[in-house]
């Protein structure tokens, strides 16, 4: 598994899709398609803002937390026919437990978790794309 993090959010100018930008630490990039709420929810725990009610990830998260649940990681495990997926691997009491997730869904948890995200290497080497491809001309890609 690689440890990635968030690179950045947008719009892919090809065909509209949103989408989250993760930089794996082998400096390969991870573009995943989600949807608008999850761009949502994402987007606002990043920028720091504060919604006056909690956001669907906030409340689980919460939850969580009441139950002594930690959040250990998310790993993007796999990939099939075009879809990305994920498992959420939790800690209670000293047990490890692990949650089928959309990799979307465990990005919102895992940035309020301040929880790693890890990428399955098999994962990269059939999607993960290397700087020079996202910007030819060098510089921070744009999702």
């Amino acid at each position: 598994m690689v440890p990635a993090h968030i690179e950045g959010m947008g719009v892919d100018p090809g065909n509209g899709n949103l989408i989250v930008m993760l930089k794996a630490e082998n400096n390969l990039f991870l573009p995943v398609v989600i949807g608008a709420l999850e761009t949502q929810n994402i987007m606002i725990h990043l920028s720091g803002e504060k919604p006056p009610r909690p956001l669907g990830p906030d409340l689980f998260y919460n939850t969580l937390d009441l139950l002594g649940v930690k959040v250990l990681r998310l790993e993007i495990v796999d990939l099939k026919e075009g879809t990305f997926y994920g498992r959420l691997v939790l800690e209670q009491r000293g047990l490890e437990y692990e949650i089928d997730c959309r990799p979307s869904d465990g990005m919102a948890l895992a940035i309020r978790a301040n929880a790693p995200i890890l990428i399955a290497e098999d994962v990269l080497k059939v999607a993960g794309i290397n700087e020079s491809k996202i910007n030819p001309q060098g510089g921070t890609p744009q999702a």
